[in-house]
């Protein structure tokens, strides 16, 4: 007769395999879950994006009548390509998750019309350090609490 606190030597083997499926039976469900999850959008490379505007923290908000005018676009060597209303330029960049680095721009030194936002622009690009996507909006982000807003151009 045996004892009840001595388990049956069949007892352990089945234990273990049980608690074998369980682990094999959780692991697809795991990763499941872990896929289920929303991933961080890759940064947008060879994209073309205009200026919609601005949110400039405690300074008025800016809003730009022709986007089209003020565009980036990130190439995979690090150089961004900028139009500044009549002004050409670039710019390097790098990122790091979500942390995004530009130089100031190098451009061209025509006379835009009164009104441009060329200076703007530029200085909003150089003063990034974080960049999201928001509502389907690229948003670079300043250490100064700006946020400038930029649309994806058709290709």
């Amino acid at each position: 007769m045996s004892d009840a606190a001595t388990p049956s030597p069949f007892a352990r083997p089945l234990r273990e395999r049980a608690l074998r499926f369980v682990a094999a039976a959780a692991v697809p469900l795991v990763a499941g879950c872990a896929g289920a999850q929303s991933q961080a959008p890759a940064f947008p490379v060879g994209v073309t994006f205009a200026w919609v505007g601005t949110d400039a923290g405690s300074a008025p908000r800016i809003d730009v009548a022709d986007p089209s005018r003020y565009t980036v676009r990130f190439d995979a060597s690090g150089r961004a390509e900028l139009r500044l209303d009549c002004n050409r330029g670039s710019s390097q960049w790098s990122r790091d998750g979500d942390r995004l680095a530009l130089t100031p721009p190098a451009s061209t030194k025509m006379k835009c019309p009164d009104g441009s936002l060329d200076a703007a622009f530029a200085a909003g690009l150089a003063r990034t350090t974080r960049w999201s996507y928001r509502d389907g909006v690229l948003v670079l982000e300043g250490g100064d609490a700006t946020a400038l807003r930029l649309k994806r151009l058709p290709p």
